[in-house]
């Protein structure tokens, strides 16, 4: 009788290695199925730390920090600024510093830094405290009223689907953070169509690849809106079969 003289089992090292053969092997179109059950599309720091188009002149500004001269502040610290309006203790705030301009968008480019709550407010200045930084903060950057949308649970629809040449609203990739090329799952981007065409936070598309001569778009991968002004909005990926570009092209569900 012939005997496997093998340090180790054999045939469930090889079961292993078929399975995951067959996995690779599944049908591209069976990848693409939206998962079954719903999960947190929109998380709340996609809501303060991802970037947005306003209108409008800068607002109010971080003046100084507590404690002497900084030139970054992190979770925690203090700074002072100056009310607009109603500010009042207890308020919470976004921090947002500036961004270069996009071609083909009107408006400014702000990046969200991460939130702070005013402790109280005396005369003409604030004091406030950052509670959750995404990024550096410095003073002068921009202050707004922190928008308390809740985060979207959902399911992601996938990006199956030919490409409609009509009929359908599309829009384009204009803009990726970082001088990036490409973008990958969870990544941000700034699409060239907002409220004014139809788009509000939430609303699922699908990503498809720029045309390159006369072959039709092919579909890459599905985002959702996190946040949708005037004329932008910006998009979150949600899965991919392949790295978005700026260039690309979004259409509606």
């Amino acid at each position: 009788m012939c005997k496997f003289r093998g340090r180790g089992p054999v045939f469930p090292a090889l079961l292993l290695v078929l399975l995951a053969v067959g996995a690779f092997a599944q049908d591209p179109a069976e990848r693409t199925k939206p998962p079954k059950e719903a999960y947190a599309l929109v998380l709340e720091t996609d809501l303060y730390c991802s970037f947005f188009v306003l209108d409008g002149r800068p607002g109010p500004q971080i003046l100084a920090p507590v404690g002497g001269e900084k030139l970054l502040l992190t979770d925690g610290e203090q700074f002072y600024g100056r009310p607009v309006g109603d500010w009042r203790a207890g308020q919470i705030l976004q921090i947002a510093s500036p961004g270069p301009a996009v071609p083909g968008v009107s408006g400014r480019l702000l990046f969200g830094r991460g939130r702070a709550r005013i402790l109280s407010v005396e005369g003409d200045r604030f004091l406030a405290q950052i509670e959750k930084s995404c990024g550096p903060v410095r003073p002068g950057d921009e202050l707004r009223p922190y928008e308390n949308l809740t985060p979207l649970v959902g399911r992601d629809l996938g990006y199956a689907g030919p490409f409609q040449s009509g009929g359908v609203l599309t829009g384009r990739i204009v803009f990726l953070p970082d001088d990036h090329d490409q973008l990958g799952v969870n990544g941000h981007a700034l699409i060239d169509r907002g409220r004014e065409s139809g788009l509000e936070a939430g609303r699922q598309l699908t990503v498809f690849s720029a045309p390159q001569g006369d072959a039709a778009p092919r579909a890459v991968g599905n985002a959702v809106v996190v946040w949708a002004g005037p004329e932008a909005a910006t998009i979150k990926i949600l899965s991919l079969r392949d790295v978005v570009h700026r260039g690309d092209l979004v259409q509606v569900k």
